[in-house]
């Protein structure tokens, strides 16, 4: 018994995920009392209160600890961030535009939407209206992390979000029910009108006086904020951009180097279901913060692997460039190679992708071979030339 509390302890499952896992001769009826009362034993709970008037509580277990703690490893390594370019900020900001909008419904390409916030042009429908909120809510974001975190902070990003894009302006909270509906009818009530005020006051509370870990804080406010739905609208995009200034606030400035929503709209699904178990598990907010956190440090992971690719093209670049024998063209099949468009190549795919003559094309490659860019091997009869990694 003790061996499989602590399981589902460190694999945190409700309780019918449990029940066809346990062994047959342990039925849940048994085991789930004995469960329960582990759980909240080693619970945390919070200030933040649920409809019942009851506080909402977690469990830092180890698969939580483990994932907040990959994301805390990055903060704590000395990895080359002023290397990066502002347009790799400006992307990832483009891309969680999108894919913020992309989670409520919307859809807009990034070529269309990065044509839109950089040419500042007039959003054509509602969802490119939505991306181009998106992105002003975030700039919002970025312009106010020195400042506290207050209810107006709240209100501005919703009345951002939902601009030109909902049928009402925000001015405050809401002041009349709202419903979340989906495919079945009605699938979740949020808390009185009435109520919103105080919850939302202590929200507020919590982020200034919680000495939580700021990744379990930001977790915690971008449910709360989804759970209480203080605004008609917008109350998603609102929670994940209050999450993301949270979490730039606190020092985790990688964030901004990638889109986090990116990875809610993959698993969206996940997302809302972690949300549900909340809300039938008797306040356990743990189901949510164990999503979050895990997403956070998958987020983190791909982030590493993108921006590391990223820097260390750009010094192999000019590397190449440092030599003085290379042209222009040169240069730019080399970054085309190195940004994995693709790994390899020929010399008749050479010739194609910057129209040169045959010969041209394969003193190209034999000049990068010199330089100790590319290896040369034969597929048959075939040249095909592949990037040499560094040793």
């Amino acid at each position: 018994m003790e061996q499989l509390v602590q399981h589902f302890m460190d694999r945190y499952l409700s309780r019918e995920e449990i029940a066809y896992r346990l062994p047959v001769s342990m039925p849940i009826s048994q085991f789930w009392p004995v469960m329960e009362e582990a759980r909240k034993k080693a619970a945390i709970s919070l200030p933040l209160k649920a409809q019942n008037g009851q506080p909402f509580w977690f469990v830092i277990n180890k698969t939580i600890e483990a994932q907040c703690d990959a994301v805390a490893e990055i903060a704590r390594r000395s990895f080359v961030f002023d290397e990066l370019s502002e347009q790799i900020m400006e992307e990832a900001t483009i891309d969680e535009a999108v894919w913020s909008s992309v989670i409520e419904g919307a859809f807009t390409s990034k070529a269309d939407a990065a044509r839109i916030i950089r040419q500042d042009k007039t959003p054509t429908n509602k969802s490119e209206q939505m991306v181009k909120n998106n992105y002003q809510a975030l700039l919002y974001v970025l312009d106010h992390l020195e400042d506290p975190i207050t209810a107006q902070t709240l209100i501005d990003i919703a009345r951002i979000v939902t601009h030109e894009a909902s049928d009402e302006t925000v001015e405050g909270f809401r002041t009349i029910p709202v419903y979340v509906t989906g495919r079945e009818g009605v699938v979740y009530t949020p808390p009185e009108a009435d109520a919103v005020p105080t919850m939302m006051a202590d929200l507020i509370a919590f982020i200034a006086e919680s000495e939580l870990h700021p990744l379990l804080k930001a977790c915690i406010a971008h449910f709360y904020i989804v759970y209480v739905h203080p605004f008609t609208d917008g109350n998603g995009r609102t929670a994940r951009a209050l999450s993301y200034m949270m979490l730039l606030r606190t020092g985790y400035d990688f964030f901004r180097y990638f889109s986090i929503s990116g990875l809610i709209a993959e698993e969206r699904s996940r997302y809302y279901k972690s949300m549900r178990q909340v809300e039938t598990s008797g306040n356990d907010m743990t189901y949510f913060i164990d999503y979050y956190s895990a997403m956070l440090s998958r987020s983190v992971n791909r982030m590493k692997e993108h921006l590391l690719g990223h820097v260390l093209t750009e010094n192999r670049i000019k590397t190449l460039e440092a030599t003085g024998r290379l042209n222009d063209r040169q240069i730019r099949g080399a970054r085309w190679l190195l940004e994995g468009k693709p790994r390899q190549v020929t010399v008749d795919a050479w010739k194609k992708k910057f129209r040169t003559a045959m010969e041209t094309a394969r003193q190209d490659l034999l000049l990068l071979c010199e330089e100790g860019l590319l290896e040369r091997k034969l597929e048959g009869r075939k040249a095909v030339f592949t990037i040499r990694h560094e040793e």
